[in-house]
């Protein structure tokens, strides 16, 4: 599973710090390079991966933008252990 590459906001300055934003279920980093964009720090560059689409078991395999596969959510559901790590 291969993802585009990041969207990636620049600092105006020389940068000193980055943040790395991991979005939610079936988003991209597109929206919150663009929010990211509205209120950045001169020297804090800005990186907003997008996660791979996958189908995703919750939402009855939907292909959506997953980090990972969401079996179910209550505290005893299976977990996709190697799509977290």
């Amino acid at each position: 599973m291969s993802a585009p590459l990041p969207a990636v906001v620049p600092a105006v300055r020389k940068a000193s710090a980055a943040v790395i934003f991991l979005h939610g279920l079936g988003d991209t980093g597109h929206g919150w390079a663009e929010a990211f964009a509205g209120i950045r720090s001169a020297h804090i560059k800005y990186i907003c991966p997008h996660a791979p689409v996958m189908p995703v078991t919750l939402n009855m395999n939907m292909a959506m933008p997953s980090w990972f596969d969401i079996i179910g959510l209550s505290l005893g559901s299976q977990e996709d252990e190697t799509g977290i790590k």
